[in-house]
């Protein structure tokens, strides 16, 4: 019977890269799946980066400056850990090249969730940016009990549980874009290469585990 193990990351955390390496070392898998589309990760091999003027053109203004607030947090943060956002997919795919590895990016094309997000309505993106700015300037509060971050670290189960359900409440169509879908996208994705591969290691965003969990029908 095939064999599908998740590895949750957070694309900034140190710990995120040695989790990869532990889960391929052990599990000795035919195939290392991530959560990438092949476009993405080419560009991330060759440190090409899309225009910003190119990026408006395609998204439209609002859109930009949700995608320039995600972006630009997301370096914020990976520069106070020294690590490269995305960085332990791309350990993930260099791991399996060293190792003869089978390699599969089981991510939906980025530019059909960048079109996804487009379709948001305007007063879900305007309110998502006030909520990032108000988060920065006065602090993000979840619900539920307060929880210490560590950037180096996966967050626990119940911090992404707690941000997701945030997400999903206060920014429905967003959460359905980015979360919902590509946890469809890739769970098929996932099952179709389970036909031919014995053993699959599948490095995924923290955030997508439990949905892929319930798709995949795995236990938790």
């Amino acid at each position: 019977m095939p064999k599908i193990i998740l590895v949750p990351t957070s694309h900034i955390a140190k710990e995120s890269i040695q989790r990869v390496k532990e889960a391929i070392d052990k599990e000795k898998p035919d195939l290392v799946a991530v959560e990438m589309d092949i476009n993405r990760f080419m560009a991330m091999r060759k440190g090409e980066a899309s225009s910003n003027l190119e990026i408006i053109k395609t998204l439209g203004v609002t859109t930009f400056l949700v995608y320039f607030i995600f972006k630009s947090i997301q370096k914020w943060l990976g520069k106070k850990v020294n690590i490269f956002p995305g960085s332990e997919m791309m350990q993930a795919v260099k791991i399996a090249e060293k190792k003869g590895l089978k390699i599969a990016f089981i991510d939906r094309d980025i530019r059909e969730t960048f079109l996804r997000i487009k379709e948001i309505s305007r007063r879900e993106k305007l309110k998502l940016v006030w909520f990032v700015v108000k988060g920065l300037t006065l602090g993000f509060v979840l619900p539920g009990k307060k929880h210490k971050i560590d950037l180096s670290k996966v967050p626990s189960k119940d911090l992404i549980n707690q941000a997701m359900k945030l997400l999903r409440k206060e920014f429905p169509e967003l959460y359905r874009a980015l979360v919902e879908e590509r946890d469809t996208y890739m769970s098929k994705m996932l099952m179709q290469l389970s036909k031919q591969f014995k053993t699959i290691v599948a490095v995924v965003g923290a955030g997508h585990y439990d949905g892929l969990i319930k798709r995949l029908s795995m236990k938790n």
